[in-house]
């Protein structure tokens, strides 16, 4: 990655300021296959609205089994056509599952509990249809391989950081920052980074009111000049 020991740097001090963090409340992190599930619904969103997602998900199916051949639209009706990106999540996710279940006859994956870290990388990360965040954090979360999930709102985050280069696409940015935090490190780093995006990117929500009052204040502003413009013309 470009400016790697720049970044490197504010990237260490960012993860000191961040410290230490937990999984998200009521979130699974030993079931392999509710992991999966919940990765999707986390990848460019929130903990909040993944956790309602998840539970509406699963209000509405027996099983995982059940959800592979739940159609993407009738995971939409369940989720809500509001929740974001929902056609090109759901169709994945159904993809993946699929997968799943063509490969092991069922959509379990505790079989990759017998594997080494490599087969378990190599086999989740050609699974049909997943993104690299979910990829990621599938192989961290469910089965203790060191990977740092990195989806489009994490990327953007660290590079206003400074901590990653605007050159950094997902796949890269998630390898270096797998290099740059330890093993031990990573599931708690990937808690405070997801923790500190979402609080991030609540901060950034008053600053809309603020650029909306400046260009109603310019509006105001060109009001009043056409009105002193037709004033003198109306003199003369």
């Amino acid at each position: 990655m470009n400016n790697s020991t720049e970044c490197g740097k504010a990237l260490t001090k960012l993860l000191k300021k961040l410290g230490t963090a937990q999984p998200p409340e009521d979130f699974v992190t030993d079931v392999p296959e509710a992991v999966l599930v919940q990765s999707y619904l986390l990848w460019d969103t929130t903990a909040e609205k993944a956790r309602t997602g998840y539970d509406k998900l699963m209000s509405g199916v027996v099983d995982f089994n059940d959800l592979r051949v739940t159609l993407p639209h009738e995971m939409t009706d369940l989720l809500g056509v509001r929740y974001p990106n929902v056609e090109e999540r759901t169709s994945r996710m159904r993809a993946t599952l699929r997968d799943v279940f063509n490969r092991e006859h069922g959509v379990n994956l505790k079989s990759l509990h017998e594997q080494g870290k490599r087969d378990v990388k190599k086999y989740i990360e050609s699974l049909d249809g997943i993104p690299p965040y979910v990829a990621a954090r599938l192989q961290l979360v469910a089965f203790g391989a060191h990977a740092i999930p990195v989806d489009e709102q994490l990327r953007e985050a660290l590079i206003d950081e400074g901590a990653a280069d605007e050159s950094a696409e997902i796949i890269d940015l998630s390898a270096w920052l797998t290099r740059q935090i330890k093993s031990a490190d990573g599931e708690s780093a990937h808690y405070a980074l997801q923790q500190w995006v979402e609080k991030k990117a609540g901060r950034k929500r008053p600053g809309t009111t603020t650029t909306r009052k400046k260009t109603k204040t310019k509006t105001k502003t060109k009001t009043k000049t056409k009105r002193k413009t037709k004033s003198r013309a109306t003199t003369r």
